[in-house]
């Protein structure tokens, strides 16, 4: 199964000054693509920080990690200097990304929206990488996604924009992503009304346990219906059927719990 673990970086999220919209939007793009990711850790702007927990989540050999955050051209911007020392690679100016960075400035600066175009040490910042990594040029902005891999890891570092994050990911990620996962994702849903969550546990525990290969989650929503929404995932060569036979077993279980209660036989 591809695993991967999500990395969010910046003091602004541990503040509460800014919402982080990126790793739910990772995490849902993964998983439809048949990625189970297996944590998201959110670290502030620190570069030993940033280096001991990329080094920490190497070690527990997911297939991805990504990173979010911390690729600009200011002091505070530091997970790609991080990421290099994770890796044991060192920093050097990718000529194509360069290029692209000073064809960007030169733009901004016909918009007016710069005095100068001039490469400052603080633009030029934005062109470092790890030795070895792929570039995807950012389709919306300036940092590129960066990917660099490590033993059977690959590290990519996404900016924290959440506009840039999905162009990048929608551009280049998802065709990425999609040619590693080996395996196939199926996912179906029940919406049940009138049956509060502790009476459909025991219909969805038996349920799984006659299709252990499905997860089976229950999310209760707090409205006056007693809504509650029932997920069933399953990854594997067969993953389909089976969430589809699942689903239909606990259709009949919560059919003939209705009925009960109705007083019907």
């Amino acid at each position: 199964m591809t695993t991967m673990e999500i990395v969010v970086i910046g003091n602004e999220v541990l503040a509460g000054r800014v919402q982080d919209t990126n790793s739910h939007y990772i995490c849902s793009q993964a998983t439809r693509l048949g990625i189970r990711v297996t944590r998201v850790t959110t670290i502030p702007d620190d570069p030993e920080t940033i280096t001991t927990t990329l080094k920490e989540a190497i070690n527990r050999k997911p297939d991805y990690i990504i990173t979010t955050g911390g690729l600009g051209s200011t002091y505070d911007d530091m997970t790609m200097s991080a990421v290099a020392k994770a890796v044991n690679k060192p920093l050097q100016v990718n000529r194509k990304l360069l290029k692209d960075i000073e064809n960007k400035f030169n733009l901004i600066h016909k918009l007016g929206k710069t005095k100068n175009s001039r490469m400052t040490p603080e633009r030029k910042k934005l062109a470092y990488v790890p030795r070895g990594s792929q570039i995807y040029l950012n389709p919306v902005g300036l940092a590129p996604a960066t990917l660099v891999k490590t033993g059977k890891t690959k590290i990519i570092t996404l900016p924290g924009f959440p506009q840039e994050v999905k162009a990048l990911f929608e551009k280049h990620l998802i065709p990425l992503l999609k040619k590693a996962v080996k395996e196939q994702y199926a996912e179906e849903h029940i919406t049940t009304q009138g049956i509060i969550e502790s009476d459909l546990s025991p219909l969805i525990d038996q349920v799984r346990k006659n299709h252990p290969e499905v997860w089976i989650k229950s999310q209760p929503q707090r409205d006056k219906k007693i809504t509650t929404e029932i997920y069933l995932t399953a990854h594997g060569k067969n993953a389909k059927t089976a969430v589809q036979n699942a689903k239909k077993e606990l259709q009949e279980k919560i059919k003939i719990n209705k009925n009960k209660r109705k007083g019907k036989k």
